[in-house]
């Protein structure tokens, strides 16, 4: 448990140590004071300036990441591994890179590592003996199996990452999503959460997942960023387990905002533990709105039905087809470099709600560039 305050201390009250366990704490600033002798800051949050930060990622106006083809054709009969670390997304993400067999003809794989930094260890060795040509790797952190990491680098079989923060330390590629990116996600969440009440809340949570550190970024950049546009507000720091978001269990979350009433609304940086969360919300009394990020199709159902108050949703299809990309590009030696992170997150990304959510997209997920199939297979030369 950590509780996050960026502008003022805030005096710790009393509370039973099974409430710190399961909800963690928070007290209501105290008014803003000077320390130098001139003016207090003002109250509230510059909503304008999150509008405008927020205008990039509402755009419907998105483009590949890299919209370059390859170099050479994809050498034939490729064999691809994909990497499972368990979570109710990576079943998602894996449905997603289907089509591309059929348009490059690969072998792709589906192959469980699990979640945790032993299971991972001992998974990739068995993964490496397998005799991949290209490894599809979508949160597993190289500094969980690094001596498995160093025999791919050894043997010229390139691993294209995502939400993976620790590449290049390892020798691997750095992915399209790594720290900068995460970090302007971040950015972005904070935005959301005062545009989502208008700039009038202070009082804010956010649910990190324990094991992701692609979240914990998210989180520090969402900090760094409401600091800045919000000198008055609070923000709790919740940590979720991985083994609840497997589960999709929102128990945690729920008897969080259960137990801490002053909060206004709610960010999780894994929206798929919030799914079914509304009617736990509802039997406990608890109305606190809030938004997930990295959305699968159920968060966008529970906004179109007016459920959830917003979710901050990824294409999923768009982020997926991209790591392939980047794949074959290492795998043809196609020189590319990844844009800035501000601008390629706001490619992927877009904040839906009741009034701008698509029951096409609730039904499958966002779509920020209808034509991506097409466009990609014509970058592969296909």
């Amino acid at each position: 448990m950590k509780i996050r305050n960026r502008v003022s201390l805030v005096g710790a009250g009393l509370i039973s140590a099974t409430a710190l366990v399961l909800t963690g704490c928070s007290t209501p600033a105290p008014a803003p004071t000077s320390t130098d002798g001139g003016e207090a800051p003002a109250a509230g949050a510059d909503l304008a300036a999150a509008q405008e930060l927020l205008a990039t990622y509402q755009s419907d106006d998105k483009s590949l990441v890299i919209d370059e083809p390859l170099a050479a054709p994809l050498p034939a009969g490729l064999k691809i591994a994909f990497l499972d670390v368990g979570t109710p997304v990576a079943g998602i993400m894996w449905d997603l890179i289907q089509p591309i067999v059929g348009i490059t003809g690969i072998e792709l794989t589906r192959e469980p590592i699990g979640a945790t930094p032993e299971a991972q260890d001992a998974a990739m060795a068995t993964v490496f003996e397998k005799g991949y040509d290209g490894i599809i790797n979508v949160t597993a952190e190289p500094q969980f199996f690094p001596n498995q990491a160093a025999k791919f680098v050894e043997a010229g079989i390139p691993i294209a990452s995502a939400s993976v923060m620790h590449t290049e330390e390892y020798g691997l590629p750095a992915g399209f999503n790594g720290p900068a990116f995460m970090e302007a996600v971040g950015h972005a969440m904070a935005a959301a959460a005062i545009v989502q009440t208008n700039g009038e809340a202070t009082e804010f949570v956010i649910y990190p997942v324990n094991e992701f550190e692609f979240t914990n970024i998210q989180r520090d950049g969402y900090m760094d960023k409401m600091a800045e546009l919000c000198a008055t507000c609070n923000t709790r720091d919740i940590g979720i387990p991985i083994d609840e978001v497997i589960a999709i269990d929102s128990s945690r979350i729920v008897s969080d905002l259960e137990a801490n009433p002053q909060t206004q609304y709610y960010i999780a940086t894994a929206d798929e533990m919030t799914v079914g969360m509304p009617e736990r919300l509802a039997l406990a009394g608890v109305e606190t709105p809030g938004f997930g990020t990295w959305s699968i199709p159920p968060n966008l159902t529970q906004v179109a039905e007016g459920l959830s108050n917003a979710t901050f949703a990824e294409d999923f299809s768009l982020f997926m087809w991209t790591v392939v990309d980047q794949l074959f590009r290492e795998i043809t030696a196609t020189p590319y470099e990844w844009p800035e992170p501000a601008w390629s997150s706001a490619q992927m990304m877009k904040l839906l709600t009741i009034d701008n959510v698509a029951e096409a997209e609730a039904a499958h997920g966002y779509v920020a560039i209808p034509d991506y199939q097409e466009q990609f297979a014509a970058n592969w030369g296909f």
